[in-house]
């Protein structure tokens, strides 16, 4: 929690809650965050180095609540998230809504791949839509499902983005309050900019043309994901290929299904 992200939230706070008084958003912020006072917030962010902050809405809606503003918990969530997104971004320049970079210059209808310019400025709004009001939902669904990841000492193969996205946008789950989250579409850099606020580690790519690759991969358990994807998307790929393993497994006995796999590579 900086300046800079106490700065987002409260300006957030204001254009979604405008009919709430000010000092009554910010002493509920202040609450929320864990402290007595907005002002005690505003201090222990200015130390180094900055606090690192749990957001809690019930301690916001209480207090809104005793100055006579029934308001729910959600636009909380939605301005911690901005602020977060922000964060990740100033950190990672590279990353964008739909991952690291934005690939290759894409070709015109004729033919013509895309000019610097035209690249460049894609770039640019791809980049300012990773902190847009449309990241917030798909940014907060990635950090439920990230909640349930084990993470490992080193990156591991099976862990990209793009596949972990598909499972996140699956998945079904509320708000702390009740209210749906998920499932909904999910933007791969959406997931990665969650990933890398969780605190995950990540290793990013360049094509043969040094191109950023869009996907990124993790420090995080493949069999825990496996696991995980089987239970979210019990109809995917990985649920059917373990259901078909199982069956061969109680058909043929482990030990031959093994022998089996062996003599097939």
């Amino acid at each position: 929690m900086t300046t800079t992200a106490l700065d987002v939230l409260k300006g957030e706070l204001t254009r979604k809650l405008p009919v709430v008084k000010s000092s009554h958003r910010c002493e509920a912020l202040g609450r929320s965050l864990g402290f007595i006072t907005y002002a005690s917030a505003r201090t222990a962010a200015c130390s180094l180095p900055p606090p690192t902050v749990t957001v809690n809405g019930n301690a916001f809606t209480d207090y809104l609540a005793s100055h006579g503003f029934d308001v729910p918990a959600i636009p909380l969530f939605h301005v911690a998230a901005k602020a977060a997104l922000q964060d990740v971004a100033r950190r990672t320049p590279a990353l964008t809504m739909w991952g690291f970079g934005i690939g290759r210059p894409q070709r015109g209808a004729d033919g013509k791949r895309e000019t610097s310019e035209i690249f460049n400025k894609r770039f640019v709004d791809d980049r300012a839509e990773l902190t847009s009001d449309g990241a917030v939902e798909p940014f907060l669904l990635s950090l439920a499902l990230l909640a349930r990841v084990v993470p490992t000492k080193t990156i591991r193969q099976g862990t990209g983005s793009y596949r972990l996205k598909h499972i996140a946008e699956n998945y079904a789950c509320t708000y702390p309050g009740g209210e749906p989250l998920g499932p909904q579409y999910v933007p791969n850099g959406a997931f990665v900019a969650a990933a890398i606020h969780a605190g995950f580690l990540y290793k990013s790519y360049v094509d043969e043309f040094g191109y950023e690759a869009v996907n990124v991969s993790f420090n995080m358990s493949k069999p825990g994901l496996d696991d995980l994807d089987c239970e979210i998307r019990p109809t995917g790929a990985v649920a059917q290929d373990r259901r078909r393993r199982d069956e061969m497994i109680q058909e043929y006995g482990r030990r031959r299904y093994y022998r089996i796999l062996r003599d097939a590579g």
